[in-house]
Formats: C-alpha cells, sequence, structure tokens
C-alpha cells in the first residue's frame, strides 16, 4: 500500500480545504458543522439510511459504517460496517468507530437527536434533507467539495439534468393541466403527498396539477375526498412492507365500490409507481423518474 509521508499529507490536506472553502465560496449552502469545520479530507464516514450512503459513494467516497438498509447496495465497500436501523443507532456504537464525519437526515427527529449528540462529542456531522431536484444538486455539490471529485458531481448531476431538460422539451403543450393525486400508502398510514414531496416536483414537471397541493381536503386523506375530487390521474407509491402496504391500499381504497367508478380506475390512468423512484430518494437516477412518469403518461417518444 503506497503511504504519504507527513509533508505529503499535510500539502493534501491543504489542497482539500482549499477545494472545499472554494465551493462553499462558490454558493454551496453553508450551516452544517462539516462545512463549517473541516480541516482536510473525511476518510473515516458513517452515513445513515440507504440514500445518504448512496449520496457518499456517488460523490466518490467509501464508507467505514451504515444502516442496514443499505446492505447488497451498489458500490458500497465490502469492509463497510452495519450499525442496524437507521433510526436506532446509538452514539456508543457511533463513537468506537471515531468517524470523522456523520452524515444524516434533518427531517428524522432521530437522527437529528443523534446528530446533535455527536457534534456535542467532537464528531463532525452533515445533514441532508433532499425534497427536488435542485437540493440533489446542492448536497452533491457540497459532497464532492469533500471528497475533491468533481467528476462525480458532473457526471452524476449535470449530466442528470441534462438528461430531464430533454424529457421535459418532450412534454406536450395543454390549454389545461390534467390532475392527480400522489397516495402514500402503508400498514399504518396512507396519505396524499403536497408539492414538497420530491415526486410531486417531477408529476408537476410533467404538465399535471396536484389536487392535494395547495388543499386542506386532503389533510386526512378519506375515499369521500378522493371521490369528490375525482383526479384525472391516481398514482400510488408503497412504504414500508410492501406485501402489507398492497393489503392496506385494498382494504383502505381498491375494494370499495366507490374506487371503480372513478375515472382514473376506469380510464386506465391509475398507476402503481416504483417505490425505487418514487418512494425512496433517487439520487444519481432523476432522469430514469422522469422518463418512466413521461412514459405513464405520454408513451414513449
Amino acid at each position: 500500500m503506497k503511504r504519504f509521508g507527513k509533508r505529503t499529507t499535510e500539502k493534501r490536506n491543504s489542497i482539500l480545504t482549499l477545494m472545499l472553502i472554494l465551493s462553499l465560496l462558490a454558493g454551496c449552502a453553508a450551516g452544517t458543522a462539516a462545512a463549517e469545520t473541516a480541516k482536510g479530507a473525511f476518510d473515516r464516514v458513517i452515513a445513515l439510511s440507504r440514500s445518504n450512503a448512496e449520496l457518499w459513494i456517488l460523490a466518490g467516497g467509501k464508507l467505514i459504517a451504515t444502516s442496514d438498509d443499505a446492505a447488497g447496495m451498489d458500490g458500497l465497500n465490502e469492509d463497510a460496517q452495519f450499525l442496524g436501523d437507521m433510526d436506532h443507532v446509538s452514539l456508543e456504537a457511533i463513537a468506537a468507530l471515531s468517524p470523522d464525519l456523520l452524515i444524516l437526515f434533518s427531517t428524522e427527529p432521530a437522527q437529528k437527536a443523534l446528530g446533535e449528540a455527536a457534534e456535542g462529542i467532537g464528531i463532525h456531522v452533515y445533514y441532508t434533507n433532499i425534497d427536488s431536484f435542485d437540493d440533489y444538486d446542492r448536497v452533491m455539490k457540497e459532497l464532492t467539495g469533500f471528497t475533491g471529485c468533481s467528476g462525480a458531481y458532473e457526471r452524476h448531476v449535470e449530466q442528470v439534468r441534462e438528461e430531464i431538460g430533454g424529457i421535459l422539451r418532450q412534454v406536450p403543450e395543454k390549454a389545461e393541466k390534467d390532475s392527480y393525486l400522489l397516495l402514500h400508502v402503508s400498514a399504518t398510514k396512507s396519505k396524499a403527498e403536497k408539492n414538497d414531496y420530491f415526486a410531486c416536483e417531477i408529476l408537476n414537471g410533467l404538465g399535471l396539477d396536484n389536487l392535494a397541493g395547495d388543499s386542506s381536503a386532503f389533510d386526512v386523506l378519506s375515499m369521500e375526498a378522493i371521490v369528490a375530487a375525482d383526479p384525472d390521474y391516481i398514482f400510488v407509491v408503497p412504504r414500508g412492507n410492501e406485501k402489507k402496504a398492497a393489503e392496506s391500499y385494498e382494504k383502505l381504497f381498491s375494494s370499495q365500490p366507490a374506487w371503480e367508478a372513478l375515472s382514473a380506475v376506469r380510464d386506465g390512468r391509475h398507476f402503481l409507481l416504483d417505490k425505487n423512484l418514487f418512494g425512496l430518494k433517487p439520487n444519481a437516477r432523476w432522469a430514469e423518474a422522469y422518463r418512466e412518469a413521461y412514459d405513464l403518461l405520454y408513451g414513449q417518444p
């Protein structure tokens, strides 16, 4: 294994630190502990959640540990340890691995609490919150700034943005937008997603109008509210255990007589979406998600 001498290591760290500073000055969002206090390369990184692990790997990094849901993920280095459920990893388990960076969700209360505790013992924490492609762009710009892998940003962000633009240019112009509801269904809870959900950005960009976007009628999802709205399209995304989600969906919706009377169901504009593209954050597969939704709406060009 090639080893660096003291001077080489110091030079390498100085270069990486400069790259990080330049990326921040170029417009990367500041405010995270990692962005503000990083002194060089992050070599011992833990990312809790499959999505966060994938982001770091896409940015050109390796992980010393991650959560169990990342098992089997493409690109994950074989020596990465698994620390359990992403919302139930202990601070002790994190500290025992001496990480210099911990990547967490800012929107998950358990992870936010873990991050605050980790910062309290001197671990740099980087929080992610991706609800749009622009959010993904910002996070990847920052993470590739940490790794120094600018080619990864070009490959996984700039090229993907170009692909999305090509798809959007094919969307036919209409005098009036068709309406839709995007239903997230699990064994315990079902909801109509509003426009702050990333998949709604995709559907809105493809020329549809989200009936739940600015309506309080869907704050509590009910069969009555769906019938009253009678959307042109209905999209369903399973959450959690897919078998249990399907059972819940059938019980609450598809087995109801009123469901078959909905125009979206009657006219074949009712779709089950891929959980990996529309339930989990698509990351480098954003263009693929746009393409799949486009094909459902308008057919392959």
